[in-house]
């Protein structure tokens, strides 16, 4: 037993398929990488300008050859991620913000290098915290270099997994070269992909050339990729949810397509993060009821796949002022994180993610530890259905003393008090604000990210030496 919002039946999940294969195969895709157009014309779709058309068998082809398990490894192996999630999703920071919480004046700013650097290291720290999404833009390095960069900065201060973006074919290249650094080889990064990247498809049904030819990189290298959908119902989606759904599920598809036409068997997560549009402000809409709906859909359309997934993040954005608005954020933690997503990233999120705050990290860490009560896995058989015991105990009785009930009771009932937490302990003072900002000097006082070795570490400065020169030639 474990809790999982269903929103569509068995039925509309088919509807959705058939929904997408007929776009798929009529309305088609815009790419604009040529090299991209070649692979798929080559595999079978039909090509007219920068318009592809994918064939369902196409489609059923490449359903077939991805993955159905996937591991996510870290540059230390005790912190490797299988996919699907047995229990609890696994959690990372959100990502890629252009503006920071300053922690000392609380101010609005932009993001450096040195703020990525500091939620590496928080992020190291945090058991809550699974894998790493550079959650901020190292905006005093140049635009071209900033994804480069902000691997290697996470790599550096972070033993997790890496899930970063990568708009460019030429920064796919030298962020495997960084990464087989650390393993070793191109061969045992392809065995222990110690990085990620999300390449975000543009809604609807487009795919930019930079960002597309960057998964076929990934995928002949064996780095698993996250093509992020972010339709918005009503603007760059239909105005109904199915036709969202709809159109989210053929631009995975279409994802899936190319990155298997590329290298069979390459790893996929589907992944998609939409909402309805705020039809006043055109900008996503994270509160609207439409958004957890949307992310269970998309859920159950990977689950039908058996695809993993990144289907919902946690749109929390709030400092809890008493126990009553901590404990508000921990339900709508445990409903989100309730879709059946495998992975979810929004650890540290602020203004729809233009923005993020260390001190929200912590604050949003602590929530989600408490949502696990929600969403543990329970198991039901012989033994749990205690029909020995309830016979024993019978009617008016009472199984405190029972040995059933000490065996159990730590496993299955939740024990743990909004009181057990740093932040809500009576014995600390202050505000939730304080509380929290004092765990961050802490963490960031004493924590010490064990180093890259010496010789590796040269090897990443040139090749970020080599990288600038490449990527910057002619800007």
């Amino acid at each position: 037993m474990k809790a999982v919002l269903n929103f569509l039946t068995n039925n509309e999940i088919e509807r959705i398929h058939e929904a997408s294969l007929h776009i798929l195969e009529k309305t088609g895709v815009k790419i604009e990488s040529e090299k991209v157009r070649k692979l798929l014309a080559n595999n079978g779709a039909e090509v007219k300008d920068t318009i592809v058309r994918i064939p369902r068998s196409l489609v059923e082809e490449a359903i077939k050859k991805a993955p159905k398990k996937i591991t996510l490894a870290a540059r230390e192996p005790k912190y490797d991620l299988t996919l699907p999630s047995e229990s609890f999703p696994f959690i990372a920071t959100s990502g890629f913000s252009p503006f920071v919480e300053d922690f000392e004046t609380g101010k609005k700013r932009r993001s450096t290098a040195s703020d990525l650097k500091d939620f590496a290291i928080i992020a190291d720290y945090l058991d809550t915290a699974d894998f790493f999404w550079p959650i901020v833009i190292p905006g005093d390095i140049p635009p071209a270099l900033q994804e480069l960069y902000s691997l290697a900065i996470s790599l550096e201060n972070n033993r997790k997994h890496i899930q970063c973006s990568c708009v460019s074919e030429k920064t796919a290249k030298w962020m495997i070269e960084l990464a087989s650094t650390i393993v070793g080889s191109k061969e045992e990064l392809k065995k222990r992909p110690i990085f990620s990247s999300v390449n975000c498809p543009v809604a609807p049904l487009t795919f930019e050339k930079g960002s597309s030819d960057a998964m076929i990189v990934f995928a002949e290298a064996g780095i698993p990729t996250a093509p992020m959908s972010m339709v918005l119902a009503g603007s760059s989606g239909p105005a109904t949810l199915a036709g969202t759904l709809a159109v989210t599920n053929a631009e995975q598809l279409a994802s899936l397509v190319i990155v298997e036409c590329a290298s069979p068997g390459a790893p996929v997560i589907y992944t998609a993060e939409i909402s309805s549009a705020d039809m006043k402000s055109g900008e996503i809409n994270y509160t609207a009821p439409e958004f957890l709906l949307l992310c269970a859909g998309c859920a159950q359309m990977a689950r039908f796949y058996k695809l993993p997934n990144l289907t919902a993040d946690v749109p929390l954005e709030e400092i809890p002022s008493d126990l009553l608005s901590f404990e508000r954020n921990v339900l709508k933690t445990a409903m989100f994180l309730m879709t059946g997503t495998d992975i979810s990233a929004w650890l540290g999120s602020l203004e729809k993610a233009m923005s993020a705050s260390l001190v929200q990290v912590i604050l949003d860490a602590e929530a989600c530890e408490h949502a696990k009560g929600y969403l543990r896995k329970f198991e039901v058989n012989e033994d749990t259905l205690a029909l020995e015991v309830i016979d024993k105990v019978g009617p008016r009785g009472h199984f405190l003393s029972e040995k059933h009930t000490r065996e159990h009771f730590r496993k299955e009932i939740w024990v743990r008090e909004l009181s057990d937490t740093f932040i809500l302990d009576p014995a600390k003072e202050g505000s939730f604000l304080e509380r929290a900002k004092a765990k961050v000097k802490q963490i960031l006082s004493t924590h010490k990210v064990p180093s890259i070795d010496e010789d590796k570490h040269r090897e990443m400065k040139q090749i970020l030496k080599a990288a600038e020169k490449d990527i910057m030639e002619g800007r």
